[in-house]
């Protein structure tokens, strides 16, 4: 339940850092745009021109000067013109200024839709504050009444203005909106993966529950058969998860172990009781009969294969590393590794259990007989683990403990 719930909480923090990566990612690709656009419109771009030589028309932004009238007012002569900006390009412009080039010594009389000032041999416009925004396809007019002692031809135009573009016409903007969508996309489908996951694996918890409420049921139903031998399946699967943990398999082939240590002995349920609790030595015709409990198990579990390796735990639990066991005769890796590892675990229970016919042995006796036996009874590979589980305390499993070490 604890690998369940890791998966789990490990699939909610991918999806939380994935979100958090995107929102990242996004808020550093706006403040890039943004600067990229405040620079872009920072740039002051100048266009000049000499309405006698140049067509400024042929610009996208420009300048026109239209001369009014003229006059003369004493040794002066009076000069009127209107300007008109055009804004033919595909954005706006602000904080424009218009310049001029002029001879010295004009003076300024009036002026209208901004400001004007002269500075030596230049004339300077900014517009008022109306005129400071020109969305595309728009134009401003203004314009300007000087005095000179000469003609004042507005020849030498100087425009400067800021763009001032949307960010919809910025390339990245388009490319980040992409990927924005991108990535919320992948994290909705995380999310959605996530909450289908949460329950997939509620589902397979309760399934999961189910059989193994299913086969401690089978095991409990071996085991009632003889009072004596009441929690010996638990104790033998627990034992098997223990050398399997010790031996370094993985959590699923330990809960596979587990599992087939539940149902080792289910063939028992085919011996009659009056054999499986006679308190004194057996016939060899009954002893025949018990010897069959590998046989009837597997012939009970031969169309059980959701547990990989449950046939071979039933049927070769009796068989010996030396090939004297019971029923096949089979000899050290020739006997299936699910089986002798059972079989290391059945005999300790046995030995450290109270039967019908005597009590429990020795710590002593039972330590000596597995190193006694490891190499001809057991896997000597196998049996060594078993002995390390005593020597640490793990073995043996008392009723009290037993829950703790259930699956």
């Amino acid at each position: 339940m604890n690998q369940k719930k890791k998966t789990i909480n490990a699939r909610s923090y991918y999806v939380l850092v994935m979100l958090a990566a995107f929102l990242i990612a996004f808020l550093a690709g706006m403040w890039a745009l943004n600067s990229s656009i405040k620079e872009s419109n920072s740039r002051v771009l100048s266009i000049s021109f000499d309405r006698t030589i140049d067509d400024p028309k042929s610009e996208e932004i420009y300048v026109i000067a239209s001369p009014g009238r003229y006059w003369k007012n004493g040794e002066l002569k009076g000069n009127q013109y209107s300007l008109t900006l055009y804004n033919k390009s595909a954005h706006a412009i602000t904080d424009w200024n218009v310049s001029v080039q002029i001879p010295q010594g004009c003076s300024l009389e009036s002026s209208w839709n901004g400001f004007w000032a002269i500075g030596g041999d230049m004339l300077y416009y900014k517009p008022a504050d109306f005129h400071l925004n020109v969305e595309a396809g728009e134009q401003k007019s203004f314009g300007v009444v000087m005095y000179s002692h000469e003609d004042v031809p507005m020849n030498n135009i100087f425009l400067s203005y800021r763009e001032n573009k949307k960010i919809t016409t910025y390339p990245v903007f388009w490319v980040l909106l992409v990927g924005a969508f991108l990535d919320v996309f992948l994290v909705v489908t995380l999310i959605i993966s996530n909450i289908q996951f949460k329950r997939y694996t509620k589902t397979h918890a309760a399934y999961k529950d189910l059989v193994r409420e299913s086969l401690r049921t089978m095991a409990n139903i071996i085991d009632t058969k003889d009072e004596y031998t009441k929690g010996h399946s638990l104790r033998v699967a627990i034992y098997s998860r223990m050398i399997a943990e010790k031996m370094g398999m993985s959590d699923y082939d330990q809960e596979r172990i587990y599992y087939i240590g539940l149902l080792h002995d289910i063939g028992k349920v085919g011996i009659p009781v009056s054999i499986l609790t006679k308190p004194g030595h057996l016939t060899d015709e009954e002893f025949a009969i018990i010897k069959r409990h590998p046989i009837l198990g597997s012939s009970i579990m031969k169309d059980f294969t959701s547990i990989p390796g449950a046939l071979n735990g039933i049927l070769y639990h009796h068989e010996r590393y030396d090939g004297k066991g019971y029923n096949s005769g089979l000899k050290g890796e020739e006997i299936p590794f699910e089986g002798r590892l059972i079989c290391v675990a059945d005999s300790y229970d046995a030995m450290s259990s109270k039967r019908c016919y005597r009590n429990t042995l020795s710590y002593e006796f039972i330590m000596d007989e597995l190193k006694r036996n490891s190499g001809t009874q057991f896997d000597p590979e196998i049996s060594k683990y078993m002995i390390e589980l005593i020597e640490e305390g793990y073995a043996p499993v008392s009723d009290a403990e037993m829950e703790d070490y259930e699956i």
